[in-house]
């Protein structure tokens, strides 16, 4: 759990950082975000069911992997632009 802390903790100031980049992909961040924190809540509370758990895991895995995806398209692919046209 100390991870999942950690990150929401990352996720939730990720679309301060990307906003000046892509304001739409900031934008798109904000409901999982709100979503992860309101599993966490449950999850303090000890008020979480098994299905609970699981969904809270696949909200994990599904925003990390969207984050990534973000972060190569904004990052990554400009990148790989630049490196084109230089050569």
């Amino acid at each position: 759990m100390d991870m999942f802390f950690a990150y929401l903790l990352v996720a939730s100031a990720t679309p301060l950082f990307i906003w000046l980049d892509n304001k739409k992909v900031a934008l798109s961040a904000i409901p999982p975000i709100i979503l992860m924190w309101v599993f966490f809540f449950f999850y303090a509370t000890e008020s979480l069911s098994p299905l609970g758990h699981t969904l809270m895991i696949i909200l994990f895995a599904v925003n990390v992997i969207v984050a990534h995806i973000a972060a190569f398209i904004i990052y990554g692919l400009p990148y790989l632009r630049r490196k084109r046209s230089s050569s």
